[in-house]
């Protein structure tokens, strides 16, 4: 039988083997010997066993406690050289040894003087047995010895580069060859001119060409291909920024991606004719208040705001947990607070230049700022496109021109191999890198998304272990296209903005939708339609911070969970999806409370017909004790569907049939803290 990376599998040990090793194990661990007696038990188990990690970890500490412990260099540098000839005979049984290799590259780093060319003869030697090994680790300890000798590394790495080649053309699968070439090349292209640079990468283009043709399935040489190719890193992105309530003052912040705040956001307020910074607290919706999509602020009690208040984000404000990514440019919003009649301002707050115009004193922030010119134009950095991952350049059409080529390449290969899985998820996210360098509401874009949507499809059907992958990616490709009119025109890089007119309503049903990617996208929205999707969350909801009604009728939800961070929802449809249990039901609201329904005393009907815990329950309702943490909130649950209840008003309407009416009623049930009002209906005592 074959195990990890091809390593025969040992059999199963005996009941009474495992027990004697077992036994042998914890008397050497327990042992507070460390003398040549202790020394040669371990050499014994890991003859036997050179995979035994416990037994090298004893055998340091023997050696370090009982051998090093106050000896000399010399005598140290001996100890260490006889663990390495140990080290090197077990190698031979098994030189893919993850603990054997650990094993030897502490006693390297520990000896006074090691031989680390004589140690790269060696490795060199076990490439013929292996190609993965600590190969790499010793070039860098070289390349330390030498790093005042640029032409040594440079020698070095020209010489590992030409033995990837080898290693390569001999077996186009060698992932470690690839990996290693990468890392080499940006190094030589530092000292290379423009032109020796782009024949580099034009023969490392026909190299890995050459490897994918030959076996497409093989991801090695595609993840190569990929890396050569290169990807924009994109900016995190201000959507806009909204008031929700005056009475405290609150107000939110919508990033496309989750974000933390290294620093809180500048609010600043208008106090007799005076700017002043207003107190107050940062947080994110969601279980972690410390990182998220929505963050809101909220004025501190006894805190008082003007007519005006300024919100100001710097690009230091905000980190990513993607690496490299940050806010591409300071963002400020102005807020006038003389309307506070929600029902008649948008609350959106306007975008402004960032100058000297400010409230707060940016310069100290930002550096030296020109007089406003009376654009609202953000200042922007000078952006350079990623062309490979060798070369930048200012250029945003020779950017295209690599992805187009590259794209051409790889259409070519799925049309010799159609049903090979590597070229067309290749293809996709080529065609994703291409959908960043054009206008976001242009007809090439549709186009673009429309493919990829089709490939994940296709993806799918032929790769079915791999399913669930395809479907959320998926999922990010419709829920993108299907937003696009909520996002200002524009290319993607380096940020995306909400529109000045958001609509109060968006139909995402039968889009066959696994999760919500940015719910930040959907902050504005009055009115969600998820119906008919394969959902399998509520978490989401907590960013809808002014929806009223969502349906996710016909879905795959089994607990409620997000609800507290909805303050304005009314009516939540959950007809036909898995919900088994009232504690999953219930789990959705007891920390209302602590949101913003627990203190508006909000009411809102929950549609539960056709769920699993209906026909669980007999139809009847079932009070929790855990109730009593829902606080002073109004809760209407109605089992029956709505398509049942609707048909059965209809019969009444026209029958006058006075018993529907009751089975109607007794279908619902009403909450509030710890009472249960049951409404049986008309003519009931």
């Amino acid at each position: 039988m074959e195990g990890r990376h091809g390593q025969k599998k040992e059999q199963a040990e005996s009941t009474e083997a495992l027990k004697a090793r077992q036994e042998r194990e914890a008397v050497l661990v327990d042992s507070k010997k460390r003398d040549n007696d202790a020394l040669r038990v371990t050499t014994s188990l890991l003859r036997k066993s050179p995979d035994y990690y416990t037994i090298w970890n004893v055998r340091r500490t023997i050696l370090q406690e009982g051998f090093l412990e106050g000896a000399d260099a010399e005598t140290g540098d001996k100890i260490y050289s006889n663990e390495l000839e140990f080290v090197q005979e077990n190698l031979k049984l098994n030189p893919k040894s993850y603990f054997m290799w650990n094993h030897r590259r502490w006693c390297l780093e520990h000896m006074s003087n090691p031989r680390w060319d004589k140690e790269l003869a060696m490795v060199s030697k076990f490439l013929e047995l292996d190609a993965r090994n600590c190969k790499r680790y010793i070039i860098r300890q070289l390349d330390l010895q030498d790093k005042v000798s640029s032409d040594k590394i440079l020698e070095r790495a020209q010489s590992e580069f030409d033995y990837t080649t080898t290693k390569i053309s001999q077996n186009f699968s060698n992932y470690s060859a690839w990996h290693n070439r990468s890392t080499l090349l940006g190094k030589l292209a530092d000292d290379m001119t423009e032109e020796e640079r782009q024949a580099t990468v034009d023969n490392e283009f026909d190299l890995v060409k050459n490897a994918i043709y030959t076996d497409p399935e093989d991801q090695s040489a595609w993840l190569y291909h990929l890396w050569l190719i290169g990807r924009e890193s994109r900016s995190i992105s201000i959507l806009g920024s909204s008031v929700i309530s005056f009475h405290p003052l609150e107000i939110v912040v919508a990033f496309d991606e989750t974000v933390k705040f290294v620093n809180p956001p500048t609010v600043s307020t208008m106090v007799n004719h005076l700017p002043v910074p207003l107190a107050g607290e940062w947080k994110a919706t969601g279980t972690d208040s410390t990182l998220g999509t929505i963050w809101i602020f909220q004025q501190a009690p006894g805190a008082e705001y003007g007519p005006t208040v300024e919100l100001v984000v710097f690009e230091d404000d905000v980190c990513s947990f993607r690496l490299g990514a940050r806010l591409h440019s300071a963002v400020c919003f102005e807020l006038e607070t003389v309307e506070k009649d929600l029902s008649k301002i948008s609350g959106r707050l306007g975008r402004l230049v960032v100058g000297k115009n400010l409230m707060c004193d940016v310069t100290k922030r930002i550096g030296h700022v020109p007089d406003p010119d009376g654009t609202l134009d953000t200042q922007k950095e000078n952006r350079k496109h990623t062309v490979t991952s060798l070369t930048t350049s200012d250029s945003l059409d020779d950017r295209t021109a690599l992805l187009e080529r590259e794209i051409a390449v790889v259409r070519e290969l799925n049309e010799i191999e159609p049903d090979s899985k590597w070229p067309i998820q290749i293809l996709s996210m080529l065609l994703s890198e291409l959908r960043q360098t054009v206008r976001i509401h242009s007809t090439q874009a549709k186009l673009l998304d429309d493919e990829c949507i089709e490939l994940q499809e296709k993806l799918i059907t032929i790769d079915p272990l791999r399913q669930e992958r395809y479907e959320d990616r998926r999922t990010q490709l419709v829920f993108g296209r299907e937003t696009l009119h909520l996002i200002k025109d524009g290319k993607r890089f380096p940020e995306v903005e909400f529109e000045e007119d958001l609509p109060p309503s968006l139909d995402l049903s039968m889009r066959g939708l696994t999760h919500i990617p940015i719910s930040a996208y959907l902050v504005h929205l009055h009115t969600l339609n998820l119906d008919s999707n394969a959902i399998t969350s509520t978490r989401f909801i907590r960013n809808l911070l002014n929806v009223r009604h969502v349906n996710l009728a016909n879905n795959m939800i089994k607990r409620l969970e997000g609800l507290q961070h909805a303050p304005s929802l009314e009516i939540l449809t959950l007809e036909n999806n898995l919900i088994a249990r009232w504690e999953d039901v219930v789990a959705g609201f007891v920390f209302w409370g602590e949101g913003k329904l627990g203190r508006t005393g909000g009411h809102v009907k929950v549609l539960l017909g056709n769920n699993p815990v209906v026909e669980n329950e007999g139809g009847e309702y079932v009070l929790e004790k855990r109730w009593e943490d829902v606080g002073e909130v109004g809760l209407e649950i109605q089992w029956k569907s709505e398509e049942l209840r609707l048909a059965e008003e209809a019969l009444v309407a026209a029958e006058g049939v006075a018993s529907t009416s009751e089975s109607h009623m007794e279908a619902i049930r009403r909450v509030s803290t710890t009472v249960v009002e049951f409404d049986a209906g008309p003519g009931t005592a």
